[in-house]
């Protein structure tokens, strides 16, 4: 019977053990339909929320959005009014432009105060896509007027993701970078605590997807400085490649900060998400009257 239990033990400890060498990021799934919130910790601006929604309707003529990407495989890019860097599409009609960080409404969670982002992705089949990367910039002008480099994401291999990295966007001087979601390589040679976001894109375009929350306090307080959001989807180094339309950006709007409660356990939870509010929430991001 001892036997029976070290060999039941070793079983259990051996399959834990495998489990964690085949995780090659933090994944963070906010893809079931059910709510979730999850915790992140980033390599700049510490902890950060993800939360997933199926707020509708959203998409153009709903939301007001300021960064469009599109591309299969991988896609990324910036908000700027200048042209359209990298993947960055619809520059021109109001869909992908700078914004100031005065134009950014906030919530307040636990005693601090979040900047508020919706982002609403469109699949195949309302399936899965990876977010790899998140960078944040503030400045005093539009970054897509000067230059920039940008370390590409390559797939790595083996559990741990060995000879990948995540894309980095640099602005030199021009930005300052005051938030970025995952270093080029986490450890030397690998992706094993670099973060993943994995959502679904809940009923296509037109269905707000997930939730994104970094602390105002990292953006200063100057309400013209200018906020550059960079992201990246997709393979490399993702678990899904992005295959459809348009991954869109909205911000919330409103100066007027309001409060989420924080339910036990979580510094934000679902009941903070799904019930509080969610007919203001939808207000807040609706396109601006007028715009096109």
């Amino acid at each position: 019977m001892k036997n029976r239990l070290y060999v039941m033990a070793v079983a259990v400890v051996i399959a834990a053990l495998t489990q964690s060498a085949a995780q090659a990021k933090f994944i963070l799934d906010v893809s079931p339909s059910a709510s979730t919130t999850l915790n992140g910790s980033a390599a700049i601006g510490g902890q950060f929320i993800v939360a997933n929604t199926e707020i509708q309707p959203t998409g153009t003529g709903v939301i007001n959005p300021f960064l469009t990407i599109q591309q299969t495989g991988q896609e990324r890019g910036f908000n700027t009014d200048v042209g359209e860097p990298l993947d960055t599409k619809r520059s021109g009609g109001g869909f992908t432009r700078s914004i100031q960080l005065g134009d950014i409404g906030s919530v307040t969670i636990g005693g601090t105060e979040y900047l508020q982002f919706l982002l609403d992705v469109n699949q195949t089949g309302n399936g899965n896509i990876s977010l790899n990367q998140v960078q944040f910039f503030v400045s005093p002008g539009d970054l897509g007027s000067g230059s920039f480099s940008l370390t590409e994401a390559t797939q790595g291999s083996g559990a741990d993701g060995t000879g990948g990295n995540d894309a980095i966007i640099n602005f030199g001087s021009a930005g300052t970078e005051v938030f970025r979601m995952n270093n080029l390589q986490n450890t030397p040679g690998d992706l094993s605590k670099n973060n993943e976001i994995q959502i679904d894109s809940n009923h296509g375009s037109g269905s707000g997807d997930m939730f994104l929350y970094v602390e105002k306090s990292l953006f200063g307080s100057d309400p013209n400085a200018y906020v550059t959001l960079f992201s990246q989807f997709g393979r490399p180094n993702g678990t899904y490649d992005s295959n459809a339309g348009f991954e869109e950006w909205a911000a919330r709007e409103g100066s007027n900060p309001i409060a989420v409660p924080a339910p036990a356990g979580l510094i934000l939870g679902a009941i903070g998400v799904g019930c509080c509010g969610l007919g203001g929430l939808v207000n807040r991001f609706r396109k601006r009257k007028g715009a096109v």
